[in-house]
């Protein structure tokens, strides 16, 4: 499955992506709101079972907030979309250093 980026670069699926910014938002609630490997798993299994050829990231993201509000993980579901978020404006900021540095020279 190609995922396609915010800035429109196409890249290949990667499921420990997904494990990752959930385990960061992990590191932001209780124990009681906490997705364990399995609640992980069955999400990244649910995304990979649409057998889409193309997904956008958003998608993604989207699927991955439903899923645990599914989970009744709430508050990492918040958590979740606050490091999805910050991590959007990050890359929006480098790719406009980048354009503007690139028509400085």
């Amino acid at each position: 499955m190609k995922v396609i980026k915010r800035d429109g670069r196409v890249m290949d699926y990667d499921r420990e992506k997904i494990a990752i910014a959930i385990q960061k938002a992990n590191e932001e609630v209780n124990l009681e709101q906490r997705a364990n490997r399995n609640d992980i798993k069955s999400i990244m299994l649910y995304i990979e079972d649409l057998g889409k050829k193309r997904i956008l990231v958003e998608d993604i993201q989207d699927i991955v907030e439903q899923k645990l509000i599914e989970q009744e993980k709430y508050e990492l579901a918040k958590r979740y979309v606050d490091y999805s978020y910050e991590k959007a404006t990050n890359e929006y900021a480098n790719v406009n250093s980048n354009v503007m540095f690139a028509s400085n020279i």
